[in-house]
């Protein structure tokens, strides 16, 4: 919702600027009266964004559309979920919500038999980022299998896991309550990533209002601006009629 708000506001103050604010700054320029610096700026905006149309939206269109087709790629994938965890604020909600699907699924079917190779290939499929699945697939699973490693040091080569994770991990396969820990883990992750995603959805919502405000503000001071605009006296503009009429 915020993305589409931006876009619409993109659009609307676009539409302002390139047709509705030249058909009265225009006017002015037609009799020749200085303008005021915001409305003169603004008229050379808009002249630059009717004169370069066309190279404005391929400069938006094909950078976007690259790179729609290249997320939708396996590689796209993958990288956008590796770093999509290094966005502030965001990235570390999709990390912690990535752990708890992974603990939901492996605690739904672990059996603690020790024979649980293919459940942990199949939580970290379930998962929901690729990034993940390919460490715990790739690290993970060949550590255990080949090395014989247990799972706290494997799940912590993978470098996927919080410490937090870690720590509980480590304790549960201490006192035998591995499948227990996974769901304490994706509870726990469940009630952190509810609080503080309405936190964030309530400061983006804050933001997206400031930047209205703001732009609101300037078209409004774009707009009154033209009510300084002084015309020229009525005998100089007859003068140029006249002047203008003797010419031709």
């Amino acid at each position: 919702m915020p993305l589409v708000t931006m876009v619409i506001l993109a659009f609307a103050v676009g539409y302002y600027v390139a047709y509705i604010f030249p058909a009265t700054a225009n006017m002015f320029v037609k009799f020749k009266i200085e303008l005021p610096p915001m409305t003169k700026a603004t008229l050379k905006m808009s002249d630059f964004i009717l004169g370069n149309i066309l190279w404005i939206v391929l400069a938006f269109a094909i950078p976007t559309i690259a790179f729609a087709r290249f997320a939708m790629t396996e590689r796209g994938k993958f990288l956008i979920d590796k770093y999509m965890w290094k966005v502030p604020a965001i990235g570390d909600l999709m990390h912690k919500t990535s752990i708890e699907i992974f603990c939901r699924v492996f605690y739904a079917l672990y059996s603690g038999s020790g024979e649980n190779i293919e459940i942990i290939k199949m939580a970290s499929e379930a998962c929901g980022n690729k990034f993940m699945e390919h460490q715990i697939k790739t690290i993970a699973i060949p550590m255990m299998v080949e090395k014989g490693m247990g799972i706290t040091e494997a799940f912590e080569a993978t470098g996927v896991f919080t410490k937090t994770a870690i720590s509980r991990f480590h304790s549960g396969a201490e006192t035998g309550t591995v499948k227990n820990t996974a769901l304490q883990l994706a509870e726990y992750y469940e009630k952190e990533t509810g609080y503080r995603m309405r936190n964030a959805i309530d400061m983006i919502q804050l933001v997206i209002s400031m930047i209205i405000m703001v732009v609101l503000t300037a078209l409004t001071l774009v707009s009154s601006e033209t009510a300084t605009v002084k015309p020229k006296p009525p005998g100089t503009v007859i003068t140029y009629v006249l002047h203008s009429l003797r010419f031709w």
